[in-house]
């Protein structure tokens, strides 16, 4: 079975590019020469943009792409059967504070067992907002449903409720562009009594 320690668990939208070329063309060329074909102006939508009001389906987005980047350590992990200096450099993309070291400890954990109870292949794990606790351009805490079916053979459902905290990357964190959505976790899992942990978000 993977090894889930407090504070910790694991597991994409894209951008859409629209160019249209629109141009005409007569049977016959004018004074000035042919008609020339001139390209649209091509829009883009950049999904992890902070909107006026952080909702559950913004948020939710930005954990799938999390889950992604999660998803994409993991099985450079299961496959080498190590953790190579690209799986840390990712990892710091995308965790910091406690909640990176946890994920590492946890990954090393899970390899001396040699990853017991993953899946040859391991896909993302899937992370739902269930209650948004708190929700700013500065900080995110919000309780979620994890579902760890595509990572692990048998996972437990008793630990399918946890919570996550998030903060906006540093950029400088993540030179190579690991995180597409420019937010990091700074808590990730879950108390030993499986009870709300206090809000992270809440300066001391």
């Amino acid at each position: 079975m993977i090894c889930i320690a407090p504070v910790r668990r694991w597991a994409v939208v894209g951008m859409v590019m629209v160019g249209l070329l629109v141009g005409g063309c007569g049977g016959k060329e004018d004074a000035l020469g042919p008609t020339a074909t001139l390209p649209q102006p091509t829009t883009t939508t950049d999904p992890y943009a902070i909107p006026a009001v952080i909702d559950e389906p913004y948020v939710n987005r930005v954990l799938a792409g999390l889950d992604q980047a999660v998803g994409d350590v993991v099985r450079i992990v299961v496959g080498s059967r190590t953790i190579p200096p690209e799986a840390i450099e990712r990892l710091k993309a995308i965790y910091v504070g406690d909640a990176l070291q946890l994920k590492v400890d946890g990954l090393q954990n899970d390899m001396f067992r040699g990853f017991s109870g993953y899946r040859a292949v391991p896909g993302n794990k899937t992370t739902t907002v269930t209650r948004i606790i708190e929700a700013t351009p500065s900080c995110i805490f919000a309780e979620v449903h994890k579902d760890f079916s595509a990572v692990s053979t048998n996972s437990d459902p008793a630990l399918s409720i946890q919570w996550v905290a998030l903060r906006p990357l540093d950029q400088t964190r993540d030179p190579m562009g690991y995180n597409s959505t420019r937010w990091v976790f700074t808590y990730d899992g879950f108390r030993q009594d499986l009870s709300k942990p206090d809000n992270p978000c809440v300066e001391p």
